[in-house]
């Protein structure tokens, strides 16, 4: 078993509480249940995990994930400063991981990202989500908004950019331009539009053309399940599930739970922007007794850590 190192970030900012700089770095915070169940996916297929943070995370972090100061990587005053200026904490999540990375290689991941199969034996790759096929919001796939350019061949490219990257020599120069990029952003005021927020993410779409050699994958393999559902509400928590592989959402056909689980790599649950508003941290010890265990994600929880994954996982959220 390899032990692919990942890359990870968790911090929290909250303009009433974090009213100083000091503050805020010596808030304690917590990880959210679905986190847990994402570490020990990690654990699970032996990965060599790495955790990027502002503040002190007291319980619930395994004895095999190594904590890191995100100051090191970009200084706390200018990430507290730009929070201020109301820029997202993604973006500098987004800075802090790509540099992360770049030492000695690495996995950038999300928080809710949950390993279900051993990650492919890569030195590079990038990742895809869907894209709405119909509807306004559509892409019109064409010149002006281009797909992927698949070097294999091997897909069409009509998906939009994703997490996870892996990063490897080759594409390091790359992602610190882009960094660069990130920190030169959150020096200034923060824009609102939808381009500007994903800016990022066209960026690595744009710098995976000058990586021949890097495979780019289909959503299935790393983001199976779209977030196209609104606040408290997730494909991967339902019972039962649209996931049977002929339910069409927005012209994409959502794949079936069976084909999740034997072709995926990754299934990110977008706990973070599917429940906005819904605080898993607040009752720890109750969230996965309301999983379905028959849903995508209780499969998954079984799957990685056993029958009695509904009292497992809130005891490890305690530690």
């Amino acid at each position: 078993m390899r032990g692919d190192k990942v890359v990870l970030f968790w911090s929290k900012y909250d303009q009433m509480l974090d009213v100083a700089l000091h503050s805020w770095r010596n808030r304690e915070i917590s990880v959210n249940p679905s986190h847990i169940l994402s570490l020990q996916s990690h654990i699970k297929f032996g990965h060599d995990i790495h955790l990027y943070t502002y503040q002190p995370i007291p319980h619930g972090l395994p004895e095999q994930v190594t904590v890191h100061d995100a100051d090191e990587i970009f200084p706390a005053r200018h990430a507290w400063s730009a929070l201020n200026r109301g820029h997202s904490i993604a973006h500098i999540s987004d800075l802090v991981r790509f540099r992360g990375a770049v030492l000695d290689g690495g996995i950038v991941l999300d928080m809710d990202a949950i390993v279900i199969n051993e990650l492919p034996d890569l030195t590079k790759y990038f990742c895809t989500m869907p894209a709405k096929a119909t509807g306004g919001v559509a892409p019109q796939w064409g010149t002006a908004h281009p797909p992927f350019t698949i070097h294999d061949d091997s897909w069409d490219g009509k998906a939009l950019s994703a997490f996870p990257v892996k990063v490897d020599q080759e594409t390091a120069e790359d992602i610190l331009t882009l960094a660069t990029v990130i920190e030169n952003s959150l020096a200034r005021p923060p824009k609102k539009d939808s381009k500007a927020w994903n800016y990022v993410l066209w960026t690595i779409k744009e710098l995976s053309r000058n990586h021949p050699d890097a495979k780019i994958f289909p959503p299935i393999k790393t983001c199976p399940v779209p977030s196209w559902m609104g606040a408290g509400k997730c494909y991967t928590t339902e019972s039962p599930t649209r996931l049977d592989g002929t339910n069409t959402v927005f012209g994409y056909t959502l794949p079936s739970t069976d084909e999740i689980l034997a072709e995926s790599y990754i299934v990110q649950h977008f706990f973070e922007s599917a429940f906005q508003g819904v605080a898993q941290e607040t009752n720890p010890a109750t969230f996965w007794f309301d999983i379905p265990q028959n849903s995508l994600i209780g499969l998954i929880a079984q799957r990685t850590v056993g029958d009695r994954w509904r009292t497992i996982l809130p005891n490890l959220t305690r530690q």
